[in-house]
């Protein structure tokens, strides 16, 4: 087994047990359960050390779980889109991260700014979610046999810098772009980057 393909089994672990914890706390939280992150640990089955490596206090968990709820996952997202049909998976890709981003603009950005400052002094197994890659994977699923495992890794990666809210700060605040140009390069840069055009 090659350095990616472990690399890409820890990436899926960790991701299960965040969203197994932000799951949790979503349920709990719509109980009216106040919650920490100890109690959103102990129910979900995790460590209470294992928990504090993804979230370091319970507002972040909090702040994580409320924009869970308005993302969609990889099976709900291509549900309706053939595994062959790359044009059409890559332009849902695109229009659901954008609407996503900028129809939450103001709790992405909160976000952000937490994990930036979690991120500074890291603990032990510091982890962000990885919603965004699990979902480019699934969109880019055509090409899963044809290309090499390298160039797909680089691929995913590099789309990785578009969905998210790091690329909507870059272009609106530095660019100084407004929504519909930012759409228009997102579709310029990822078109390049899958089809080469």
């Amino acid at each position: 087994m090659g350095k990616l393909s472990l690399d890409n089994g820890r990436i899926e672990q960790k991701l299960k047990t965040r969203e197994r914890l932000v799951a949790m706390a979503n349920t709990l939280l719509l109980q009216g359960s106040d919650i920490s992150v100890e109690s959103v640990a102990k129910e979900a089955g995790i460590s209470k050390a294992t928990a504090y490596r993804y979230f370091t206090g319970t507002d972040a968990l909090k702040r994580e779980a409320a924009l869970q709820l308005k993302a969609k996952t990889s099976d709900d997202l291509f549900a309706d889109i053939s595994d062959t049909d790359l044009p059409a998976r890559i332009n849902r890709l695109i229009d659901y991260h954008f609407k996503l981003f900028t129809k939450n603009e103001t709790e992405f950005r909160l976000f952000l700014s937490s994990v930036i400052g979690e991120s500074i002094h890291p603990k032990s197994g510091y982890s962000r979610a990885g919603r965004r890659i699990v979902l480019i994977e699934e969109a880019l699923k055509p090409l899963k046999e044809t290309l090499d495992t390298a160039t797909f890794q680089h691929m995913v990666q590099a789309l990785s810098v578009f969905f998210g809210i790091e690329s909507i700060t870059v272009l609106k605040d530095l660019c100084k772009l407004n929504n519909d140009a930012v759409l228009k390069t997102w579709r310029w840069s990822v078109h390049r980057i899958v089809f080469g055009h």
